[in-house]
């Protein structure tokens, strides 16, 4: 029986999602997902981190489950909870760090710590019986722009420099500082409200903001080709508006330019099977860097 390859799984899962966009009535790959919450753990009650948010996401809305809610056998089996018969799991990865002595070149004792991947399969609570779950959050309803408390206290303690004006949403590198159009160039679409368009493209250019050279210096020109670290950066934007929108109770707003990036996306994803791990990774270590300024998050 050949190895599994779990990384090959996940990667193939996302791009079978890039690849069912339609270009020309476009949404954000990540849009409708991010309403679903972050994927929770309700034995540990601790949101799952990095690859396995988009790859969680994915599953409930393929399966059209209620709950964000997803833990082991075992730990189902805890909480008095049984997994039905037949139900198929869904995989996620862990890092952990293996600590062992070994001997050096001088015959001193001396720690060595090795990095170990391991996979698990967790099962949603909708699949279960015997536990009483709590369905995800709705999506955002609002229909003009209003301030969403959390999600302003959250992008001011970030020290960005956030101004207003104009008709384009970006970041300029040069000037250390993210421009947004005016609240009111915001308006309903298709997918989303006002209120979610305006704060989906501000979270979107808040992580662009995060890899400046003194944040965390996330300049790719040495480690991949100039031609595809463009569409990198906004792979990583995108999960990282997408973390924050669920984190933040706001969903995901889908953005014409986006639509630009999805063969570079999936050309990337073909190509290098760790691509969608490495974009995750990064936008994790976004908010995780977002979430110190605020003090440790919402």
């Amino acid at each position: 029986m050949s190895k599994r390859d779990i990384r090959q799984e996940i990667t193939d899962k996302i791009i079978r999602v890039l690849e069912s966009i339609d270009t020309v009535d476009f949404q954000a790959p990540f849009a409708g997902l991010a309403a679903q919450g972050l994927p929770l753990n309700p034995t540990t009650e601790n949101s799952y981190q990095g690859i396995n948010i988009p790859s969680l996401w994915i599953d409930q809305q393929d399966k059209k489950f209620t709950s964000n809610q997803w833990a082991t056998f075992k730990q189902w089996k805890e909480k008095g909870a049984q997994v039905r018969k037949g139900e198929k799991g869904s995989p996620i990865i862990f890092y952990k760090t293996l600590t062992r002595t070994e001997e050096n070149s001088r015959g001193e004792a001396e720690e060595i710590n090795i990095p170990m991947l391991r996979f698990y399969t967790v099962f949603n609570a909708n699949q279960v019986e015997g536990y009483d779950h709590h369905e995800s959050a709705p999506a955002n309803q609002t229909d003009l722009v209003t301030r969403i408390d959390e999600a302003e206290r959250y992008c001011a303690a970030s020290g960005a420099d956030i101004r207003h004006g104009g008709n384009g949403a970006f970041y300029d590198r040069m000037g250390d500082f993210i421009n947004i159009p005016e609240t009111i160039a915001f308006v309903d679409t298709k997918h989303a409200s006002a209120t979610e368009n305006y704060y989906g493209v501000l979270l979107h250019e808040l992580t662009h903001w995060t890899g400046a050279p003194h944040r965390l210096d996330r300049d790719k020109a040495k480690t991949r080709k100039e031609i595809d670290k463009y569409a990198f950066e906004e792979l990583i934007a995108e999960l990282g508006a997408a973390f924050l929108c669920a984190k933040l109770g706001v969903v995901q707003t889908p953005r014409d330019d986006h639509a630009h990036y999805i063969k570079s996306w999936l050309k990337a994803l073909k190509d290098d099977k760790t691509c969608i791990f490495k974009a995750s990774a990064h936008a994790a270590r976004a908010v995780d860097y977002l979430d110190g300024l605020h003090g440790g998050g919402s």
